[in-house]
């Protein structure tokens, strides 16, 4: 039987990825591990497909209170209550998914202040979440019906102390969320609110004892230290209008993350039926193709019964829907637009960097990759918000470098390394490996360690690719470079290896003709024209990677002191960038032969010395001559391409792409095709907005493409931080735009304080405010052969150290401090 359920679950996978086109008020302390718990965790005994649960448990406080904190799970997400308030009413899709087996995240509330003297009553509302998602997938995606673990510490005045746990000794009762889905939607009946139900005085006639959970049960708990999932801004629609068949839409302008908030006033039992699409048909009905149908089975709907006692409120809580657009039946008078709002939700992280420049372009591209990036950062990286809502690696490591300059992420990050380390972990038989594209696999035994391409949970679609799997190698990096923390390298140092030992041992096949090139992967993922039209030769972007990787391992054994490692891959570099330039490179044509070969081999320096600007020249030669003077990068290509152009003399060029006008640019995206968010495959031209949307398949709203978002700050603004202090603590400013826009800043916030970029060219003149927080330093870049003045007085080579001498730039090491640098421009 279980070979039978894992050739249904391999089936399924496979015939997904051929299907969609794959290749293949709180205060958190520290508890100790379940281990040390005395509560258990505790279900209703419900079967599938019916309400979920209430609990709820009546404890007397009869002394004075020192302290009260509740420590909490509930699985897949719960809603905490105390005396007939949910604790934190905008904390949504709690926890954050993991891989239940093995472990499950846990929150402490301060319930110190709300507790009153006598009864006191703590209430519980359990969700499916994806530990009881089976409508999605296949069953096998299930883990078992809701359950929760609670300890509740007391710690009296004189010292005492009290322990209330979750035990069956806990009172549940059918609530009024009839259904829920994490994909589906959610349906609440109001007629089935119980008043009171979570304060002490209530009656729990017809409610039944809790019974102890089995099944699938967390080896262990952890602190959920990253921030959670919260409901943020409130978006009106600002249209309605009604269709040929009676139902209303309601536009909200931009495609983005949330759950709708409906206010009504409607007769009792009348049924509120709420779909949401990103996308209008030619009648103005909602299409709901790009959430995903095709794949899921499903349209994101979400039910309200009314209990007519009134005007009444309510928001799903345990779903989640990326949607522009919301259809609404079933209303027993005229809708007013007033009805309904969506409220975004996303993890609630702080925001640490800031960009502007002077072309408005350039802003909406920023703003886009933002808002974008947003709407999937919910607890995991997920690649959209309406269809898949998982954590593909390859879109991880690719959006990682853009959001980790936008917003503060290290826990979340450390989070999601866990995700991958925890999901790889097993030995697994006979699975499916991917190999070159859509349909191309093969099937061997995974050994402990090797991770999927999908984490966390049980729908991992196969084990990594080479150009996804580089995650595991990348991610430690890029938080190790944007927080300085080294023990996030030491942790994962292991995985590391193993990765970089995988790929080679693909890299020296013996039907290889040149050894270390790598031969599987994915690709450069979606270009204008979709997949079909992907020009980089996928060993050759696999390749790179490697090479990546195996330069990061270099530099990583160097920091933890491993000096035969860092002389391994020293020299494991050096074979594969010979053999990278033997296979791929044109030394006639000085080119790899695509936008996005070029861009990696730059970016990663496997360009042979001497031949940059032939190569970055190249790239200007390949947008001319085969796509409209445009790019025609995927994800691979276009967080790389600003700075293959801009960093090697290409400037002029780099500004005509993010600037560029009409078909064949980014303005099309939103002049054309209306897009408010980053699609799947971007809507450049009319040929790439058809692609998107003519099957149906692709969605709108993928941050992946946003990746562009880092060269704004790095070479736009000129702020970024440096490998020889990571964290900001040693921070790179290297404007390389100055000649091509009136002005540009951006600030970023450190450990040491903000950190600042802020230029402007002002009759004949570049003035430029550099701000060096406290006890960090700058590489500022300053041209050679100008007058330079900073703070007032002339500028000489011997004024600060030098660091790097340039062809045209000198990079100086500058103290903490602000600078006003200015030279004739």
């Amino acid at each position: 039987m279980k070979l039978m359920n894992k050739q249904k679950k391999r089936i399924i996978q496979v015939a997904w990825l051929l299907m969609f086109g794959l290749p293949g008020p709180i205060v958190l302390l520290g508890q100790p591990a379940l281990k040390s718990w005395q509560a258990q965790w505790i279900t209703s005994g419900l079967g599938n497909d019916r309400p979920m649960p209430l609990f709820r448990k009546v404890f007397r406080a009869d002394k004075k209170i020192k302290s009260a904190v509740v420590y909490f799970c509930g699985l897949g997400y719960g809603d905490l209550y105390l005396n007939g308030v949910l604790v934190d009413p905008s904390r949504m899709l709690d926890p954050a998914q993991t891989n239940y087996e093995q472990y499950a995240l846990y929150t402490a509330f301060d319930i110190t202040t709300r507790l009153k003297k006598g009864a006191n009553c703590l209430g519980v509302l359990l969700g499916n979440g994806f530990y009881g998602q089976d409508k999605v997938w296949g069953g096998w995606a299930k883990y078992g019906n809701p359950i929760f673990i609670l300890q509740l510490e007391l710690t009296y005045a004189d010292g005492t102390r009290e322990t209330l746990i979750s035990d069956r000794s806990w009172q549940w009762h059918e609530s009024p969320v009839i259904q829920n889905n994490v994909y589906a939607g959610e349906a609440y009946d109001a007629r089935k609110e119980i008043k009171g139900w979570s304060l002490p005085g209530t009656s729990i006639a017809g409610w039944n004892s809790a019974v102890t959970a089995t099944g699938v049960i967390p080896k262990e708990l952890r602190l959920q230290k990253m921030n959670p999932v919260r409901m943020q801004q409130e978006l009106r629609p600002v249209k309605m209008w009604k269709t040929a068949n009676g139902n209303y839409i309601f536009d909200f302008e931009i495609n983005s993350t949330g759950i709708p908030q409906i206010t009504v006033k409607q007769p009792r039992g009348t049924r509120l039926t709420m779909r949401m699409g990103e996308l209008l048909n030619k009648d103005s009905t909602v299409n709901f193709a790009t959430t995903g149908v095709f794949a899921t089975g499903v349209v994101q709907t979400d039910e309200y019964i009314c209990a007519g006692a009134g005007t009444e409120i309510w928001h799903p809580r345990f779903t989640y829907h990326g949607y522009r657009y919301l259809e609404l039946s079933g209303a027993a008078t005229v809708p007013h637009l007033n009805w309904l709002k969506m409220v975004t939700i996303h993890s609630d992280l702080k925001r640490r960097g800031l960009f502007v420049c002077a072309d408005q372009q350039i802003n909406r591209l920023h703003e886009l990759a933002v808002r974008t990036a947003l709407s999937n950062i919910q607890g995991l990286p997920v690649d959209c918000p309406q269809r898949e809502k998982c954590g593909w690696l390859g879109d991880a490591h690719t959006v990682a470098p853009f959001e980790n300059l936008n917003f503060e992420m290290k826990d979340f990050w450390e989070k999601y390394l866990e995700d991958i380390h925890s999901s790889s972990a097993g030995f697994e038989e006979n699975t499916l490996f991917h190999k070159y594209s859509n349909a191309l696999f093969y099937w061997a035994d995974k050994p402990a360690g090797l991770p999927y391409m999908v984490a966390p949970g049980r729908r991992t679609c196969g084990v990594a690719s080479p150009d996804w799997g580089t995650a595991v190698v990348q991610l430690p990096w890029q938080t190790y470079l944007y927080y300085g923390d080294a023990e996030i390298l030491r942790k994962y140092y292991p995985a590391m290896k193993q990765w970089v030992a995988h790929i080679e041992t693909l890299s020296m096949q013996d039907s290889l003709k040149i050894k270390h090139i790598v031969p599987f992967g994915l690709g450069d993922w979606c270009p204008p024209g979709g997949n079909k039209t992907i020009d980089t030769p996928i060993p050759l972007s696999a390749t790179a990677f490697h090479y990546l990787d195996a330069g990061i391992l270099q530099k990583t054994a160097a920091i933890l002191g491993h000096k035969e490692d860092q002389q391994y891959y020293s020299a494991l570099k050096t074979k594969i960038a010979h053999a990278f330039v033997t296979a791929f490179y044109d030394h006639i044509n000085k080119t790899f032969g695509s936008q996005t070969a070029d861009a990696l081999a730059l970016d990663f320096g496997l360009v042979p010395p001497g031949d940059e600007k032939a190569v970055s020249a190249a790239i200007v030669r390949n947008m001319k001559e085969k796509y409209h003077n445009f790019l025609h990068t995927g994800i691979f290509g276009m967080g790389r391409i600003g700075k293959a152009l801009s960093r090697f003399g290409n400037a002029a060029a780099a500004y005509n792409v993010f600037t560029k006008k009409g078909a064949y640019s980014f303005e099309y995206m939103w002049a054309s095709a209306g897009a408010t968010s980053l699609w799947e495959i971007l809507p450049i031209s009319a040929a790439s907005k058809d692609s998107c949307l003519r099957e149906g398949t692709y969605s709108l709203n993928h941050p992946m493409l946003g990746a562009y978002d880092a060269w704004f700050y790095e070479d736009v603004a000129g702020i970024c931080p440096d490998e020889s202090g990571p964290g900001f603590k040693v921070i790179r400013y290297e404007p390389t735009m100055m000649g091509l826009l009136a002005w540009a800043k951006a600030s970023i916030e450190t450990p040491y304080g903000k950190a600042e970029s802020n230029w402007k060219n002002e009759n004949g003149k570049l003035i430029w405010k550099i701000t060096i927080p406290p006890n960090a330093s700058g590489c500022v870049a300053l041209p050679k052969g100008k007058a330079i003045r900073i703070n007032g007085k002339s500028f000489g080579q011997a004024t600060f150290p030098v660091i790097e001498n340039k062809a045209e730039t000198i990079l100086y090491r500058f103290p903490s401090g602000r600078y006003e640098v200015q030279y004739a421009h």
